[in-house]
């Protein structure tokens, strides 16, 4: 990327720039795609642990011998244990799993990513970057999306954000632990620096009995007493959280609260002493200073070599993390904030919703309390309308405990999202309004940016893939146009799924694609369901992922991506808008107009099937109703199971063919596919699609549904299928599908055999369960695992 930028005229002082305060997000989720258990994801970890050793190392015969059996136990253990849960997870159980990556891989990688920035800025420009970048934050919806899932209560909110600071504090303590072990340099051969020697007689004052223990283990390498006292600091900050987790003490977070005559207010408990705790950490910046004394008073004393390097790698997972593995995220429906607002002030009455956004708001106002803003500082809006939501969701929080008196302003930063296609059309209007209210407007000054989250699900459910793309472009396009105009600094916040029908595909494409000045610096994405296990499950394919979304970021943000002319741009996004209208006409033909269509849709997939399997904590839909209240994920889910993921192409051949049949017309498309990167990861995307789908196999789903429905709606499903295919190759001027991208074409020629036996049992055993036979429910879910698995990019 570095090298791309140089050649495209970017100097190493605007590089070095760029990096310095570029900001990479990335918030993992917890969705109902992704089935695997957190026992199979370890041993399929020493698995691959194991096969990797053998290709790096030439063994000794009982070396290899004992490898061989090592695999063998694990491959027949993993033959025996169950692959799918039997029971429907917790929320506990997928913050766990979340854990997992964070901990088992994300975590190793903090330190090597700005040590790859830095070799990467030397190589493209010839001298050192001179700093240690931080550019990758890691964040988490687990155990705080509140958005129609009852299973995530207050009690979990507080939970999730103790067990991410417990895991954070151990992570760091074992760090400090290794170090202490490793810097042994004597004051015999090494004179320490006077900040050093400042540094531990502080120490020693604040901890007199720490000291007096450490003295005859540390005496004369101050080195290893410094990092000792921390070591306290840090056992101490640990033994903090686990007492009050182990004592159920609620502060002033209860989730009992009550109706006082100023509104509403926890209910009194008395908190609990800390005096045992008093040498703890209390914020990770103390972490860091200390850690950042030791860096610098090795390099004073010509210890670059003789440790200074690991202390900085521990010192760039203190300042990444801080002393929250993962930092929460509170999400919640915008009605239920309202219902909040209306109840505290009296206009309005008590709703279980209303209470639990309230009681949840005071566990965050604790937390924050207890262990920094950073265990929780940011609420998503689900489902944004208007600026009365934002400024409703202020109100909550000053009235919950989130208050900084002194700037006068939430201790959150209040995120809308949106998602439909009303919704994104109207954002750049609801931003210019909420800058132009003052209180508001303040708030988002103290707070440095406005975040704001746009959703790639609901509008594609909604309209169909084109429209929906159209609609984002944009919302990108204007939202950073209205917050320059206003001279506030602006992140956006991508709600990408795997699905191409859910913002999926080749995240460094899609981000090098957006509009421009749409990154400037900041980038934030969820990376969800299955997401997870596809680019994190190993360390090297993890590292590689983090690569590209950080160059993309990067590059964008320089400006040296691939872009058309501002003229040419303006005709391709003029044409792009009438795609978008063709294709939706299209789409909402079939799916809301056609009065058989929903009927085909359940007995055609397994929706019905997956909403009762115990995949995920969160249920199907926000709400009681039709295809509207259906969520985007098991809607997408669906239709990759019947093999034929009508989401991520229908609407498209017809409106190509629409557009590429007028005078000129195809030889625009082909204009726009070679110089246009958003038209060609749009299209590319759907490649993708039409080659991982198989209308033969998604015929035989076809043939579950009666005969009039059948006749309704499969022939133009088929019918719509062949003319995005022919369309699509026209546009590529390619013999096949994916002629232009071999390797995933190979892949996916590989993967799709292996996963048409699936279909075809999934098939006779929907037909069976349907006839009311037993025995079926457990097949279908090792089916619909087995089959998401193959496929990828399922939901």
């Amino acid at each position: 990327m570095l090298l791309q930028a140089r050649r495209g005229g970017v100097t190493a002082a605007d590089a070095r720039a760029a990096i310095a305060s570029l900001q990479v997000t990335l918030t993992l989720t917890a969705h109902p795609t992704q089935a695997s258990r957190h026992t199979v994801l370890e041993k399929l970890d020493r698995i691959a642990d194991e096969l990797e050793d053998r290709d790096r190392c030439a063994l000794l015969p009982d070396e290899e011998a004992a490898s061989w059996e090592r695999i063998r136990e694990e491959v027949t253990a993993l033959w025996q244990t169950d692959e799918v849960r039997r029971e429907r997870p917790t929320v506990g159980d997928e913050v766990k799993n979340v854990l997992w990556y964070a901990e088992g891989v994300l975590w190793k990688l903090l330190p090597a990513l700005p040590e790859a920035l830095a070799h990467a800025f030397e190589r493209a420009y010839g001298e050192p970057l001179g700093m240690e970048p931080s550019p990758l934050r890691l964040h988490s919806w687990v155990g705080g999306d509140m958005d129609g899932n009852p299973m995530v209560t207050p009690d979990v909110v507080e939970d999730a954000i103790a067990v991410h600071q417990g895991r954070a504090l151990r992570l760091l303590l074992e760090g400090v632990r290794r170090l202490g072990s490793s810097l042994s340099q004597s004051t015999r051969y090494v004179d320490p620096p006077e900040a050093l020697l400042a540094s531990i007689a502080s120490d020693a004052a604040a901890m007199p009995g720490v000291a007096e223990r450490l003295r005859p283990r540390t005496e004369g390498e101050p080195w290893r007493r410094k990092l000792r006292f921390m070591e306290a600091r840090l056992e101490a900050s640990l033994a903090r959280v686990e007492a009050r987790r182990s004592s159920g003490e609620r502060t002033q977070a209860s989730h009992s609260i009550v109706l006082g005559a100023s509104g509403i207010a926890p209910a009194p408990i008395a908190p609990a002493g800390d005096g045992a705790f008093a040498h703890a950490y209390r914020r990770s910046e103390e972490l860091e200073a200390d850690l950042e004394v030791i860096a610098s008073s090795l390099a004073a004393c010509q210890g670059a070599n003789a440790g200074e390097r690991r202390v900085k790698r521990l010192l760039a997972q203190a300042r990444a993390v801080g002393f929250h593995l993962l930092e929460l995220e509170l999400r919640a429906l915008s009605s239920d904030v309202k219902d909040a607002a209306a109840w505290l002030r009296g206009t309005g009455g008590r709703t279980d919703a209303a209470e639990r956004f309230l009681s949840a708001l005071w566990k965050v106002a604790a937390a924050q309390e207890s262990a920094g803003e950073r265990s929780c500082r940011t609420l998503i809006l689900s489902m944004t309308h208007g600026a009365k939501d934002l400024l409703e969701a202020l109100y909550c929080a000053k009235e919950s405990g989130l208050w900084d008196p002194t700037r006068e302003c939430a201790r959150l930063d209040i995120v809308p999202l949106f998602e439909t296609l009303d919704a994104l059309d109207a954002a750049p209007g609801i931003l210019r309004e909420l800058f132009a209210n003052p209180v508001y407007r303040h708030h988002v000054a103290c707070r440095g940016q406005q975040e704001v989250m746009i959703g790639y699900s609901d509008s594609g459910k909604e309209v169909g893939l084109l429209a929906a793309a159209a609609a984002l472009y944009r919302a990108q396009g204007a939202l950073p146009a209205v917050a320059a105009e206003a001279q506030i600094p602006l992140r956006v916040f991508h709600g990408r799924g795997e699905s191409v029908a859910r913002g999926g595909g080749p995240a460094q494409q899609a981000i090098l694609a957006l509009p421009p000045g749409s990154v400037g610096g900041r980038y934030k994405a969820t990376e969800q369901g299955e997401a997870l296990d596809h680019k994190y499950a190993r360390p090297q394919l993890a590292m590689r992922t983090l690569e590209l979304i950080v160059g993309g970021a990067l590059l964008h943000t320089l400006g040296a991506q691939e872009r058309p002319s501002p003229d040419d741009e303006r005709r391709y996004v003029e044409a792009f808008e009438e795609l978008a209208a063709e294709g939706r006409r299209c789409y909402r033909a079939l799916v809301y107009d056609e009065p058989r269509f929903v009927e085909f849709f359940h007995a055609a997939t397994p929706i019905e099937e997956i909403a009762r399997l115990p995949i995920g904590s969160r249920p199907s839909k926000r709400s009681a109703g039709g295809l509207e209240a259906l969520r985007a994920i098991p809607w997408v889910f669906s239709w990759t199971q019947n093999r034929s993921i009508l989401p991520g192409w229908y609407g498209v051949g017809s409106a190509l063919e629409a557009f590429g049949r007028r005078p000129g017309g195809l030889e625009l498309l082909r204009e726009m596919y070679a110089g246009w990167p958003y038209f060609r990861t749009v299209v590319g995307n759907v490649e993708m699609v039409l080659a991982k789908s198989d209308l033969a196999i998604a015929e035989r789903y076809a043939a579950l549904a009666t005969a009039e429905a059948r006749a309704a709606v499969w022939p133009k499903i088929d019918a719509e299928h062949r003319r995005t295919r022919r369309w699509v190759k026209r546009i590529t001027e390619s013999e096949r599908i994916l002629d232009g991208n071999p390797p995933l074409q190979r892949s996916i020629a590989l993967r799709n055999p292996y996963v048409d036996p699936m279909s075809f049992l999934q098939v006779e055993l929907l037909r069976r369960k349907r006839e009311g036979m037993e025995g079926c429910q457990r097949p279908l879910l090792l089916t619909i695992d087995g089959i998401a698995a193959g496929l990828r990019n399922t939901g």
